[in-house]
């Protein structure tokens, strides 16, 4: 009879586990790429780059802000080569990551310039 009810137990300890994971759509999960980016940046970037996007490094990091929409190339290389006193974050960061983190300077970017107008 024991070795029944383990077996018993096992299965329903991992189909209530499995009914609790949250699902892609949860509340826990971000809403959007931008979001997803600016988690990641504030992880992986603010401390150089500014919280934000509001750099007040005083020139020894590039104000992401300046970055246009053209320059999604020049981006993505800086990010996974390096460029002057920024490491590579190559092997750290995946290409969905710098994406995300594109969308998020992308989206404050663009929305600051929308309500500057």
């Amino acid at each position: 009879m024991l070795k029944c009810v383990i077996p018993c137990i096992s299965l329903f300890s991992a189909s209530a586990g499995l009914m609790c994971a949250p699902g892609p759509g949860s509340l826990a999960a971000p809403s959007s790429r931008a979001e997803e980016g600016a988690a990641i940046y504030a992880q992986r970037c603010s401390g150089c780059h500014g919280e934000n996007l509001n750099n007040l490094s005083g020139g020894w990091s590039f104000d992401l802000r300046r970055l246009h929409s053209d320059e999604h190339d020049r981006f993505v290389d800086s990010v996974t080569t390096g460029k002057d006193n920024m490491p590579s974050w190559y092997g750290i960061l995946t290409t969905e990551q710098i994406e995300a983190i594109w969308a998020y300077i992308r989206a404050t970017v663009d929305k600051s310039k929308s309500t500057d107008r």
